[in-house]
């Protein structure tokens, strides 16, 4: 298969836009990648970077605003190498924020390294680009960081961060870690640790490493056993619920505006803050698409509580976390 720089038309004949049972649409933007992660099929799947044309995105993203989609996730393998000819993603957000009735804009998933300062100063600048950044770190381990072929190292990441948390002070911030890789000894299970503690997160996806065919990392050696990868990725699990925690923690006394989902789950009406803090409202009104105020009051490893500043009924009876 031949791939461009730029994605055809027809890899995106969607039946329907947006993302089924949700108020936030998803925008495809980009495909393939071209880094070569010693445990990733992906570019042998996907193929080479290539980006979406500007137009054909614009006008998706103008019918799902008009469709009453108020908030589009920005998506693709990797999005922070969006490019049409002189325009980068950068460029991109900035036509973007010019639909009229789209109310936020998200980045999905982004490599460290195409995190430039331009888009940190966009983010911090924007009334419409979320304060959210889901940047994978993979390992705090510069061996393993090398072993798996990710083209950074744990200070280079770091000091993204810094810059990032300094401009953007209510940033939420998540991240992606394996466990388990091959080579990964206790010592560098304690720097993944570590650097997991110590850096602002507020929630991180855990993965467990699993051989896949044809990826360089099924050659290497000293495999770690899958009950020790499994013990790992429960001590991080548990870290990040404590990163949960604190993060919701951190928003109580404060008004943030929160775009609704749909349903009830465990008598809470569940929504998102432009930080990506998940809130629940006891409440009888279906907030289904409604941008409130809410006041947030209280807090879990699972969502933060809030409270409507508009005189809704709540629900009856007190809601258990």
């Amino acid at each position: 298969m031949l791939h461009t720089r730029t994605i055809d038309r027809e890899d995106f004949s969607l039946p329907e836009y947006g993302e089924p049972d949700s108020t936030r649409a998803l925008l495809k933007i980009q495909d393939g990648c071209n880094v070569m992660c010693s445990f990733c099929l992906i570019p042998f799947a996907r193929g080479h970077e290539r980006s979406r044309l500007l137009d054909d995105v614009i006008q998706e993203a103008s019918i799902l605003a008009a469709g009453s989609y108020r908030e589009i996730v920005l998506t693709g393998v990797n999005v922070g190498q969006y490019r049409q000819g002189d325009l980068d993603l950068v460029g991109l957000i900035a036509q973007l924020e010019k639909i009229e009735g789209l109310e936020r804009i998200r980045i999905s998933s982004i490599e460290p390294t195409t995190i430039m300062d331009a888009l940190i100063d966009l983010m911090a600048s924007s009334s419409k680009l979320c304060p959210y950044l889901h940047i994978p770190l993979q390992s705090g381990d510069d061996a393993i960081l090398s072993s798996m072929n990710r083209p950074y190292d744990v200070e280079e990441y770091v000091r993204l961060i810094q810059r990032a948390v300094a401009k953007i002070p209510q940033l939420g911030l998540g991240t992606d870690l394996m466990v388990g890789f091959p080579g990964e000894t206790d010592d560098a299970f304690e720097h993944t640790l570590r650097i997991a503690r110590e850096l602002p997160f507020s929630y991180f996806h855990v993965f467990t490493y699993s051989p896949r065919p044809g990826t360089a990392a099924t050659k290497l050696p000293d495999q770690v056993p899958i009950a020790v990868a499994r013990e790992r990725a429960k001590k991080l699990a548990a870290l990040s619920r404590l990163k949960r925690l604190a993060f919701a923690e951190r928003h109580i006394g404060s008004t943030v505006p929160v775009l609704f989902e749909s349903g009830v789950q465990d008598g809470f009406r569940l929504g998102v803050t432009e930080n990506f803090l998940k809130v629940g409202v006891s409440s009888t009104i279906d907030l289904t698409n409604d941008l409130k105020e809410v006041r947030i009051i209280g807090a879990s490893d699972r969502w933060a509580v809030g409270q409507l500043m508009e005189d809704h009924q709540p629900m009856r009876g007190v809601p258990v976390l």
